[in-house]
């Protein structure tokens, strides 16, 4: 089997620039035609009734000194059956896992999430991720889609957004105005394209976000949560931020790369 670096992880936190410009969603469908069949996509599914280790590790990555100097990891744990991420008071602070595998050729991913956003809270941002990330040689040159939810502390207003970078280069995409939110984040690639969609609980259509260009190459994947963009240098942390994540599914998937034991 395909050895997997877990250099790579480092990657999944760079995905924190938001630009706060609003826009529409569309409704799609979208369907993977080829696909492992459920019986192997079956190990890979996770409702986090506990920690995985053969198929997640912890992962965090930071920008700054700044950041490095006053840093404590969020607390990850499971709770009722659900991964409980949960950012820790007084510091910059993050949290978030890593899968051990890659997939390969089109996939089509989702993970129910919730978080609620603190109000009142400036020197605090919230940041949530749910991303595929290809590695690279240099991380100044890598590529990555992401989906997720933010609040910057000097806001009001809490969105959900999509991005990717090519090469290192961060590209802004759709970004609309959502408040709190407990539903469903999803990727799906189909050649060198890659889009991101969601879902609001109890929602009976999907959502686009966006349709990148991308890679086509394999790719690892990552979910994660932080109470800071990466641009804040000072933070006072008055208050922890959560986030929820269950029912991780792996909907298709031409290939699955796992890492040499």
């Amino acid at each position: 089997m395909k050895k997997i670096n877990s250099w790579v992880i480092v990657i999944f936190f760079i995905a924190s620039l938001v630009s706060f410009q609003g826009c529409a969603t569309e409704k799609v469908a979208i369907k993977i035609e080829k696909s492992l069949p459920p019986s192997k996509l079956a190990y890979y599914n996770d409702n986090f009734d506990k920690l995985k280790e053969d198929l997640w590790e912890k992962a965090g990555y930071l920008s700054s000194e700044e950041q490095v100097a006053n840093f404590k990891p969020a607390d990850m744990r499971i709770e009722n059956g659900k991964l409980r991420i949960e950012t820790q008071m007084g510091h910059f602070s993050k949290g978030g896992l890593a899968s051990k595998y890659a997939l390969r050729g089109d996939f089509d991913i989702q993970v129910d999430c919730h978080i609620d956003f603190l109000e009142g809270l400036q020197d605090m941002d919230h940041m949530l991720n749910f991303l595929v990330v290809h590695k690279s040689k240099e991380v100044q040159a890598t590529d990555y889609v992401t989906i997720g939810l933010s609040k910057r502390g000097t806001l009001y207003k809490s969105y959900i957004f999509s991005s990717y970078a090519e090469k290192g280069k961060y590209h802004r995409g759709k970004v609309q105005e959502i408040g709190n939110f407990r539903g469903t984040l999803r990727i799906l690639r189909s050649g060198n394209h890659i889009s991101t969609l969601y879902k609001k609980e109890g929602g009976k259509e999907w959502k686009k976000m966006n349709t990148f260009r991308s890679t086509s190459k394999d790719i690892m994947l990552g979910l994660k949560l932080q109470n800071f963009f990466v641009a804040r240098t000072y933070i006072k942390a008055r208050s922890p931020i959560t986030a929820i994540f269950d029912n991780f599914r792996i909907n298709a998937a031409e290939g699955i790369i796992e890492e040499e034991i």
